[in-house]
């Protein structure tokens, strides 16, 4: 009731007032029949509309847990409900968890009780619904709260208590609460009738406005025209929430079209969705309006612009968006999922726009989206692009198409199977091309040997080199001898280093190492990756072709087309036969000096490599962090951390995932590809050392691998076999001239040997050696069939585990050895991992687990270690990638690294490699060197000892500097046990001839000496002198006078030299000893203030007395070397006159050499020319200053102004020196001036004429005998 209609008792009809006040008493009456609380002011209304039992809180509890509601701060008193303008009251009945607002919602039990009757009050209880944790029994009354409610008529009010915890009381919109029957012109809005307003004729619309610094939202809507009194809006904000509900945030009234609010973060927020009602009412009153009409809501935050729909293929690079800080999620899948976007930024500065707009917002940010190059067979998967928090951007969805990639191998003897799955033998030595892609600058060629059949010839691979546009990378063991060689790695910029961000080197090449360096592993950014296995034999490479090269290969590896009919295609295209393989394999036989493995080719033009990151939080199971990798993507997004804030630096557009733990070690052999190394890598200086590797000059490699030290063949057969001038083949090879070996990194006699001059291997059942083929079945199965990755990938290799079973009796059919029955292991765990990684997107489960365990884990671990994420932890006394050596295992030494002869001369004498069986990598692994029974343990760190299972590389230390002599070497794994010493003998090659064997006895060469313990060939001079040097035929033991000393010769200038009258003479002359000695010179005659430095500089003041005229000085010097050998010289210097004209100073002309006798002339002023013969206005210059310049015949003459003086009037005369000032006045002066002080007191005037205060003027000429003091001034007056 609103008792101000008392106030129309002023009406003019009559008896109308009484009938007012009557009703307004019956009101009154009525409403002093409820309670105090009742009546307005009594209670407080709780209007949040999360307390509605339809509002779910979990949406709150994941992006703004700040507003959920707890009364448990809740203040003690009355209260009402009301739920978006509408009355509500509590629930009778149990309510859900995670309910109005809260995660445990209160509400009214009426168990055994019910609500109170008009002007009642009740006390009753109320409960609070819990659950402990999901799956557990509900408890809708796990706490109980007491509450009084009073029924006020026509609502409800409850006396409210703080809760116990953080709960909240609930609400339900009261079900009567419907429309009402209004009165004619009103209208029932919100439950109330109002006047019928004038609404607006459309709807609000929401726009960005930058104001400042600062972010607004406008509601802009068209202004009402009325005749009458003037309107206004009245504007109401609603905050949008996800279960269809809004909350009313701000409400406020305006005159003009429109409302802005700032988006303040508290109220407002990024990342959500924002409406506007807007109301008329009159302009004198705002208690009745017109019924409201609301805008579209908007999304205060970021989206992309364009399509939301985007398709994009693996391998496919990039399209630009302008969008804003993402990452990508997959929309669905399982968690082993891979992600298959990639993104240029992890983080982006939003950059205003020139003015914000609906549709253009006001900041945008571009950055670049690409397809992840995944190699899973996933098909086309959809994707969604949003940002972390999700609510900040609109997620985009984005199609990724899958296209096809294969595989290629050469395993073995080889065999090979082709990327599209055809499989043939290439049993051929030589250097062939594997794969080449016909769109880009990619390559991969093998090198094969001939891998120790014991009845046929037959081929390994040796070697593989890869070239991706201007990087090389090889790995190489085809300089050695088989059993014995170590497969060195190298990587070559040929334009140079690649520079990254911050300066660091990048390389665009991947290499990882895996199993101890077994399993070689070179990435390439297409998503191409090249695998070497590398074994005692040679290696077996496995070879992945990326989507980019799908119908576009070449090579023995077969046309990348998915048809395996037409795989065999020669360089010009033309096709070969499936049964024709021979001739396919020599169309791709490279010629000697042309591979990869000799020559570098010549850089092309490429493009840069962008950088992208998959930003992503990583998924369950990351096989990334299984491995060890550490990119940005495998450790999920951090947006505060540096390095996500900036451009990325990764290369995540391609998955390098790896079930394999593996290291990164491509820094360790990033180098440039020095102009010198153009042809390849340095060829050896001399025959290659038996089982040695020639190291490149500045080159960064690597040596490793598992290499046998029982040597097949004599070691001088091995000596001579690698001899390059001594070399008799097995077959005829072409001959080859000197400049042909010059051109090639080292003597690769497969290279040259004549195709068809081998024999074709016939291998037979049974073997040479009885086995048969029922014997090697049962071998392979065993070794193949029934190996861990056997069992456990048995699933996921299918017919590939039979087909290796097959090339496994092929392998024992031909080397007749059963040593070989698991070299197809490796093949085992890629073909396994491959398909793990191309099936990824299958349910995980415990068979996959045991799946990357086994492949983790070789064996297991054999029992003697726990299988981790990182590979094998092995138990103490066990060591080995696979934990199968024991470390007590006694070592046992087969030879030292070339027989174990070291000459200081051309080897590095520092450290030696050790060959032999049961090395264990141990803390204990450790060389002991003895030299004249002292012993000398110097490496006990394990990063100084590099170690395989058959060959080990001791380090020295450096008191074997300058040593000569034998050293007994021996290994020990435990650090107690040593092995049977193998004797070293480090030698000087120079003049000495030393046998390999126990005793080590060295012999002194002919026509050498050895002098204070150190070698020197004939006629090599001293270190400490010249003069002395090795004669052995006067002394071998003593150094001999240099009886055929030169005398050194002095460097004559090429022209005469020359001077002027006052010139500093200065000249360097130089010499030079036959034998490099020192020299010294000396002046023997010559003008007397002239010098000659010891180091041959002559200086010399020229003076004019001197050069009356032209003439010559004579310089007479000797020069001396350290052997007192002399010779004479007499140089003459020219001497000309200064030829400046008006008094010019000549100076030295430093565009001339020095001795040249060129100068320069400095005029004096008035004079101009190279001579200085030209008369010039002198008073061009200005020299005069303030006073006036007149020019005179050879300079000028400055009339000045009063109070200057001086040639340039720059002299200032002191005027105060006369007295002008009146007596008793200081005189100040002035440059040009002066200036007098103040009048004596009681005087007026400027200082230099004072008038006394009677206007009588009071000369200094009329009191020149008198100057009245201060004190008198006043007398004089008078």
């Amino acid at each position: 009731m609103d008792c101000a209609v008392i106030r129309l008792s002023h009406a003019s009809v009559l008896g109308y007032p009484r009938i007012l006040v009557l009703l307004c008493f019956i009101q009154l009456r009525a409403l002093a029949q409820l309670a105090p609380e009742c009546y307005p002011g009594g209670y407080r209304t709780l209007r949040n509309p999360y307390r509605s039992v339809e509002f779910d809180s979990t949406e709150l509890q994941n992006t703004a847990i700040q507003d959920l509601i707890c009364d448990h701060s809740l203040s003690p008193g009355w209260y009402r409900f009301s739920i978006n303008n509408k009355p509500a009251e509590m629930p009778t009945s149990c309510v859900e968890m995670n309910r109005c607002g809260t995660q445990a919602p209160v509400w009214l039990s009426l168990t055994g009780s019910s609500l109170p009757g008009p002007g009642e009050v009740r006390q009753l209880s109320a409960c609070a619904t819990w659950q402990f944790f999901h799956g557990s029994t509900k408890d809708c009354c796990l706490f109980r709260i007491p509450i009084s409610v009073r029924n006020c008529g026509e609502f409800l009010l409850y006396f409210l208590q703080p809760t116990q915890g953080c709960m909240g009381y609930c609400a339900k919109v009261t079900p009567n609460a419907g429309s009402k029957l209004c009165p004619l012109g009103e209208v029932e809005i919100d439950g109330r009738c109002k006047a019928s307003l004038p609404v607006l004729t459309s709807k609000p619309v929401i726009s960005p406005e930058l104001v400042g610094s600062s972010v607004h939202l406008r509601c802009s809507f068209a202004a009402v025209k009325t005749l009458g009194r003037p309107l206004g809006y009245l504007v109401v904000w609603a905050r949008h929430l996800a279960s269809n509900m809004k909350v009313e945030i701000r409400k406020h009234s305006a005159m003009e079209a429109f409302s802005l609010v700032e988006m303040d973060g508290v109220h407002f927020r990024l990342g959500e969705k924002f409406s506007c009602s807007v109301s008329t009412f009159l302009g004198n009153s705002s208690h009745t309006q017109s019924a409201a009409k609301e805008s579209e809501s908007f999304y205060a935050g970021m989206k992309t612009t364009g399509s939301e729909h985007l398709s994009f293929m693996d391998g496919v690079h990039q399209r630009s968006l302008a969008m804003c800080p993402v990452t990508s999620l997959d929309s669905s899948g399982p968690s082993v999922e891979a992600p298959n976007m990639a993104l240029s930024t992890c983080h982006v500065e939003l950059q205003p726009t020139e003015a914000c707009s609906r549709n253009q917002g006001c900041a945008r940010a571009v950055l670049a989206l690409t397809a992840v190059t995944d190699f899973t067979r996933d098909g086309n998967r959809q994707s969604l692009l949003t940002a972390i928090p999700t609510f900040f951007l609109i997620p985009s969805q984005v199609t990724v198409q899958d296209i096809p990639t294969a595989s290629c191998y050469s395993l073995t003897d080889p065999h090979i199977i082709t990327f599209d799955g055809r499989r043939y033998e290439n049993q051929q030595t030589g250097t062939f091309v594997l794969y080449k892609s016909l769109r880009r600058a990619f390559e991969v060629q093998a090198r094969q040997w001939d891998c120790g059949s014991r009845h046929y010839p037959v081929a390994c691979n040796c070697g593989v080199v890869a070239r991706d546009g201007n990087q090389v990378v090889t790995l190489d063991m085809c300089n050695g001898q088989l059993q014995e060689t170590r497969p060195r790695l190298s990587l070559k910029n040929l334009g140079g280093d690649n520079i990254g961000p911050g300066g660091s080197s990048q390389s665009r090449i991947k290499i990882h190492e895996s199993h101890q360096e077994r399993k070689i592993t070179f990435i390439f950014p297409s998503g191409a990756f090249v695998r070497a296995d590398v074994s005692d034999w040679g290696m077996s490479l496995s070879i992945r072709a990326p989507s980019v090269d799908y119908r576009s290969t070449a090579g023995l590896c077969g046309t990348f087309d998915r048809n395996g009919h037409n795989d065999f295609h020669g360089l010009d295209g033309t096709s070969f036969a499936i049964t024709d393989h021979k001739r396919f394999v020599e169309e791709w036989r490279l010629a000697p000096g042309e591979s990869l493995f000799d020559t570098m080719p010549s850089e092309v033009e490429e493009e840069a490599l962008r950088p992208f990151c998959r930003c992503q939080e990583g998924y369950s199971m990351s096989l990334h962090q299984a491995t060890g990798h550490t990119g940005d993507s495998r450790h999920g997004f951090n947006p505060t951390s540096p390095r996500h804030q900036t451009s990325c630096h990764s290369r995540d557009s391609v998955d390098h995932t790896s079930v394999f733990p593996f290291l990164d070690t491509t820094s360790d052999y990033i180098r440039s590809s020095d102009p010198a190394d153009r042809h390849g890598m340095s060829a050896p200086s001399g025959p290659a050392r038996p089982g040695g590797i020639h190291k490149q000059p500045s080159s960064r490699t690597r040596e490793y691998g598992d290499r046998g030290a029982e040597r097949e063949i004599d070691r001088e057969l091995s000596r001579d076999f690698l001899a390059l001038y001594e070399f008799q083949p097995i077959f005829t090879s072409q001959s080859l001239s000197q400049t042909d070996l010059e051109n090639l990194a080292y003597f690769f006699p497969e290279d040259h040997q004549l195709p068809a001059e081998r024999p074709a291997a016939r291998p037979i059942w049974p073997t040479p050696s009885g086995l048969t083929s029922a014997k090697a079945l049962e071998v392979c199965q065993q070794a193949l069939g029934n190996s861990t990755v056997g069992v456990m990938c048995r699933g996921l290799l299918g017919r590939r585990l039979d087909e290796a079973v097959d090339l496994c009796i092929l392998d024992l059919q031909l080397k007749d050895d059963l040593s070989w029955e698991e070299a197809l292991v490796p093949h085992l765990e890629n073909e396994c991992e491959r398909r793990l990684l191309e099936n990824r997107t299958q349910r995980v489960d415990g068979t996959v687990w045991t799946v990357l365990a086994a492949l983790r884990c070789p064996n297991f671990c054999n029992g003697n270690g726990l299988c981790t994420e990182r590979g094998c932890q092995c138990f103490s006394g066990h060591s080995f990638y696979d934990c199968s050596l024991a470390i007590d295992q006694p070592v046992e030494l087969t030879d030292l690294e070339n027989s174990g002869l070291c000459d200081i001369r051309t080897d590095d004498c520092h450290s030696v490699r050790v060959f032999g069986l049961g090395f264990i990598d141990s803390p204990n692994l450790d060389c002991l060197l003895t030299r004249l029974m002292v012993r000398v343990n110097s490496y006990g760190d394990q990063h100084h000892t590099r170690t395989y299972t058959r060959e080990l590389l001791c380090l020295q230390f450096q008191w074997l500097d300058g040593y000569r002599g034998s050293t007994s070497s021996q290994v020990t794994n435990d650090g107690s046990r040593y092995s049977e010493p193998k004797v070293l003998t480090i030698y000087d090659g120079v003049c000495q001839v030393c046998e390999t064997g126990p005793s080590g006895l060295c012999k002194l060469k002919e026509k050498t000496c050895i002098i204070d313990g150190l070698c020197f060939a004939e006629g090599e001079s001293s270190p400490a002198s010249p003069c002395l040097l090795c004669d052995p035929s006067t002394s071998r033991f003593t150094w001999s006078v240099n009886e055929g000393n030169q005398p050194p010769r002095l460097h004559q200038p090429q022209e005469g030299l020359s001077t002027f009258a006052g010139e500093n003479f200065v000249f360097q002359f130089t010499a030079e000893d036959p034998e490099g000695s020192a020299l010294l010179f000396l002046l023997e005659e010559g003008p007397g203030d002239a010098t000659l430095s010891p180091a041959g500089l002559l200086l010399w003041k020229v003076h004019w007395k001197e050069a009356p005229g032209a003439r010559r000085q004579s310089f007479r010097f000797t020069l001396s070397d350290e052997c007192n050998a002399q010779s004479s010289y007499t140089v003459e210097v020219a001497v000309k006159p200064c030829g400046c004209a008006r008094g010019g100073t000549c100076v030295t002309d430093v565009a001339f050499p020095a001795g040249s006798g060129e100068y320069l002339c400095v005029c004096p002023r008035g004079g101009g020319g190279d001579t200085c013969q030209e008369d010039l206005d002198a008073c061009l210059s200005a020299p005069c200053g303030a006073g006036e310049c007149v020019d005179t015949t050879g300079g000028f003459r400055c009339e000045c102004p009063a109070g200057l003086a001086g040639t340039t009037c720059l002299v200032d005369v002191n005027e105060c020196e006369r007295t002008p000032c009146f007596p008793g006045v200081q005189c100040f002066n002035s440059f040009g001036s002066y200036r007098c002080g103040v009048c004596p007191r009681g005087m007026l005037g400027d200082g230099t004429t004072c008038v006394g205060r009677q206007g009588k003027a009071i000369k200094q000429l009329l009191f020149p005998f008198f100057f009245p003091p201060e004190s008198c001034l006043p007398l004089l007056r008078l």
